[in-house]
């Protein structure tokens, strides 16, 4: 950039009056504008080693000293808090940092300059290639043999040993073999070791009966010779709808129902899936669906399904089909028990008749075993209108009827 250079001229002193004369203005502040009056100061100064300054000070003699003014400004306006402003002119211009002007100084010298190569931070010529200097290159970018060291043509020790030197796994901070896993190869691993994360193993299977085996070998034993919720395209079922009944029976509307699923591993979960002998859509406002916890807590759930967005679709094909409401948004389910819970309000005989299991007794069983799971019920006389957020597990009724629900 081109800056102008003021000060340190002839007429650049600041004075001042003393008893009726004029004396130089000894170590004062001067500050410089655009306009003899008010105006806005320039402030983007540079002093003689390109420092930031915002104004200059006079010396013991009243001299003002050299600096730099702003940018492409050959004259400003000078003040020295006297209350008048003097007009000040450029001496020269000169671009800072770009090569151009006098040279002032080399290195910090003055005169007559004469460089040697430690001025500059050299080494001087007639060391290279010398003792106690610096080695050279060869035409092929080598250091040539004749300025290399000498070098000694045996072994004088080996980690601080001499003689008949014999090295174990600690002389040289290694391992023994035999007490750390390797990364390769065969070897056997004694004791009992933790995972602080689930290690993931080969994508085969296992052939012999004492090799681990991988979660998706496992979910493929279990159902061995059985259909599971995931040859289907769901996550979790209630039990294989091929053994329900093949006619439908309504829910019933108003009361909630309720039927339990097994998730054996942690699943993203976003529809309830029911499967309708029959339905001619007609769900009212006050339907619902919700995913509950073991404990009875809502975790998921539906909006109203007398809307568009939720309503299942009408089901009328030869032997019914699957009907679906989705959740309001994903749910990372963890493995464990869950309980689908709805409620369908709708006008008599025009609801969906949904796939069930064998319910011809009035209160067949849906606790089995030796926990209190019920894996099918009923609140008969609630009527909510929308999903609770939260179920009383304890006060759930033995419904009669054990409707299908899965999970997708």
């Amino acid at each position: 950039m081109a800056r102008a250079e003021f000060g340190a001229g002839v007429g650049d002193f600041v004075v001042r009056p003393s008893d009726g004369l004029w004396g130089v203005g000894q170590n004062v502040t001067v500050t410089f504008w655009d306009a003899a009056t008010d105006g806005n100061q320039h402030t983007d100064l540079l002093n003689t080693v390109s420092e930031p300054i915002s104004s200059v000070t006079s010396d013991e003699y009243g001299s003002l000293p050299r600096f730099y003014g702003p940018d492409n400004v050959t004259g400003m306006w000078a003040d020295a808090s006297g209350g008048v402003r003097a007009y000040m002119d450029a001496h020269s211009i000169t671009t800072i940092g770009g090569g151009s002007g006098a040279v002032e100084s080399v290195n910090g010298m003055t005169g007559m300059v004469e460089l040697v190569a430690e001025d500059v931070g050299a080494v001087p010529s007639t060391a290279a290639g010398t003792a106690g200097g610096v080695a050279t290159l060869d035409e092929n970018g080598l250091v040539p043999d004749e300025q290399l060291p000498a070098t000694a043509a045996v072994v004088s020790s080996v980690n601080t040993q001499t003689g008949a030197v014999i090295l174990d796994a600690d002389d040289v901070g290694a391992v023994p073999t035999g007490t750390a896993v390797l990364l390769t190869g065969t070897q056997t691993v004694a004791g009992v070791k933790t995972f602080s994360s689930v290690p993931v193993g080969p994508a085969s299977n296992p052939t012999t009966d004492n090799q681990l085996a991988r979660k998706a070998y496992i979910d493929a034993a279990a159902y061995a010779g059985e259909w599971s919720p995931a040859d289907h395209g769901l996550i979790g079922w209630a039990f294989d709808p091929a053994l329900a009944v093949s006619t439908g029976l309504f829910p019933g509307s108003g009361g909630i129902r309720v039927t339990a699923i097994r998730l054996r591993s942690a699943a993203s979960l976003a529809r309830f899936v029911w499967f309708a002998t029959g339905y001619a859509g007609g769900l009212q406002t006050g339907s619902w669906a919700g995913l509950y916890s073991s404990a009875g807590t809502r975790v998921a759930m539906t909006g109203d399904m007398s809307t568009a967005t939720y309503e299942p679709a009408e089901q009328h094909g030869l032997g019914g089909g699957t009907i679906s409401s989705p959740f309001t948004g994903a749910y990372s389910a963890a493995a464990g028990i869950y309980y689908v819970a709805w409620r369908m309000v709708y006008t008599a005989g025009t609801g969906p008749m949904m796939l069930a299991a064998e319910s011809g007794a009035g209160a067949p069983p849906n606790v089995f075993g030796y926990t209190a799971v019920r894996r099918f019920g009923v609140y008969s006389t609630s009527s909510a209108t929308t999903p609770p957020s939260s179920l009383v597990i304890a006060s759930m009724e033995n419904g009669a009827n054990r409707f299908w629900a899965a999970v997708a």
